[in-house]
């Protein structure tokens, strides 16, 4: 499936979902929020902790209709000044994103000294040079938005990125989208084990749950408000298999107001020289893709990842803290369809107010490990190379334009962070982190470090609303040491700065 073949299905896609916009029934369809912004999850994630959003969280982007009919009444919900903050701000957001027929432009300059391969949550840059802007429209069913940026000196050497691009259409209660939304998936902060912002994201065709509306058949009506997303995208970078796609879905849910699950599957598949039939998918959604199952490589459909996170809020005493794992699976094992190697991720929040001062934070102590073991506990026996890699077939591994898609350590590495967004009165923040990482432990496939590396980093960003726009500045000091090579220790001050005209 060649490259041009996938812009002519993305052509003819576009052509289709404008049809069936005229077709299908007006809803309240929103566009969508998309990862990077601290303060907004910060915002989003208090309002549902007090209660206030019930709906599931932890799939970006966020559909902003879900959003807004939680909130539609919740200024009859009483909660504290910094809750009421918290909540105008979204209130705000919505307002000014779901005007109909209101074209909405917006313009960014960034600068940075270095871009970091190793990217967080956080919407930092990913080039020494970004100019560009964007333009959005929103309709009753129908949502436009075409974003460009210049860019000098990006880590994948693009001139021009289109991130953030979109064409979509509320069918029922589902959006349909083409285009090339930025995704993250679960509930950590510094990192996803199956699909962060690490990589810049691919071209692609998606669909994904409008409003989380809960089942009501008695047998079902259990697993509460949830949320579908489903996608294939198009890896258009230089590959050993060239333009393979990476299938992804999951589903989210809210059982209790205090507990969020979320299931998740990601398969690379297709591709030059590869099988892209029904059977082949088929095959691969049952999981028949190792030695021992097809007469022989060749008829080997995929490469996959699966696995479930959890954040519960409060689960022993009523404190304001949350904890969360992820657990993701690569398909390792021989001669049937389970998952046999397991990457792991444990986090725990908490929140409060900042001593002497009106101001909010939201902090996080985080741990990842990206070296598969047998068995999801990390007892088993080591398997190195294993996460994000697939010598068999797709080589090139779970990554684009040479960045992890999952997390942005990679294979056999480690990461142990702790971090805070603190929010004054007037909606300015600033984001702290620590974090300390172990980069290719296991001297295998890791395209950070093929000999090893610690990594000690301190990172500190002051974000402030001005009514223009809002201005970024960003200070990372990191120490670097080579595992292998020597004891010697390189260390280096980098910076950024942006601004964000609405």
């Amino acid at each position: 499936m060649s490259f041009s073949r996938i812009k002519n299905v993305f052509l003819k896609g576009t052509l289709a979902t404008i049809l069936l916009s005229l077709v299908c029934k007006t809803i309240y369809g929103e566009p969508w929020l998309a990862p990077g912004d601290i303060l907004m999850r910060s915002d989003l994630q208090l309002l549902s902790d007090v209660g206030i959003l019930r709906v599931p969280i932890n799939t970006w982007p966020l559909s902003l209709a879900n959003i807004a009919s939680e909130i539609d009444d919740a200024s009859l919900i009483e909660g504290d000044f910094l809750v009421a903050q918290a909540l105008k701000r979204i209130q705000d957001r919505i307002n000014v994103e779901s005007r109909v027929n209101d074209p909405k432009v917006s313009n960014v300059i960034r600068l940075s000294g270095k871009p970091s391969a190793i990217r967080t949550f956080e919407d930092t840059p990913r080039a020494e040079a970004e100019v560009g802007g964007s333009i959005s429209w929103l309709g009753k069913r129908f949502a436009i938005k075409a974003v460009g940026r210049r860019v000098s000196n990006s880590l994948d050497d693009d001139s021009v990125h289109l991130d953030g691009s979109y064409i979509g259409v509320a069918a029922g209660n589902w959006m349909l989208s083409l285009g090339y939304p930025e995704r993250w998936w679960g509930p950590g902060w510094d990192g996803s084990l199956i699909l962060s912002t690490n990589a810049r994201p691919a071209p692609q065709i998606s669909i994904q749950r409008n409003i989380s509306t809960p089942f009501t058949t008695k047998w079902l009506k259990w697993i509460g408000p949830w949320s579908l997303t489903s996608f294939f995208q198009q890896l258009d970078d230089k590959r050993v298999i060239e333009d393979a796609v990476l299938f992804g879905l999951r589903m989210t849910a809210r059982p209790t107001d205090d507990l969020e699950i979320g299931l998740s599957r990601t398969a690379q598949w297709c591709g030059t020289g590869r099988s892209c039939s029904a059977n082949t998918f088929m095959d691969l959604l049952l999981g028949h893709d190792n030695p021992g199952v097809n007469i022989d490589e060749s008829q080997e459909p995929g490469n996959q990842l699966a696995g479930l996170d959890f954040r519960w809020t409060s689960p022993i005493g009523d404190l304001p803290y949350a904890s969360y794992l992820q657990w993701i699976g690569e398909d390792t094992r021989q001669g049937g369809p389970q998952i046999g190697s397991w990457i792991r991720q444990f986090g725990v929040e908490f929140w409060g107010v900042v001593p002497g001062l009106n101001w909010r934070h939201r902090s996080h102590v985080e741990w990842a490990d990206t070296i598969c073991r047998e068995g999801g506990f990390g007892r088993g026996k080591k398997k190195p190379g294993c996460a994000y890699n697939h010598p068999r077939m797709y080589a090139t591994g779970y990554r684009y334009n040479g960045l992890s898609i999952g997390h942005g350590i990679d294979t056999d590495s480690l990461s142990s962070s702790i971090g805070s967004v603190l929010i004054d009165d007037h909606g300015n923040s600033i984001n702290l982190l620590a974090r300390f990482m172990d980069i290719n432990r296991e001297r295998e496939k890791n395209p950070l470090s093929s000999l090893g590396q610690e990594i000690s980093e301190l990172s500190v960003s002051y974000n402030r609303r001005f009514s223009l726009g809002t201005a970024t500045i960003g200070l990372v000091y990191s120490r670097l040491r080579e595992n292998v090579v020597s004891a010697e220790e390189n260390s280096s001050l980098e910076w950024w700065a942006g601004f964000q005209m609405n």
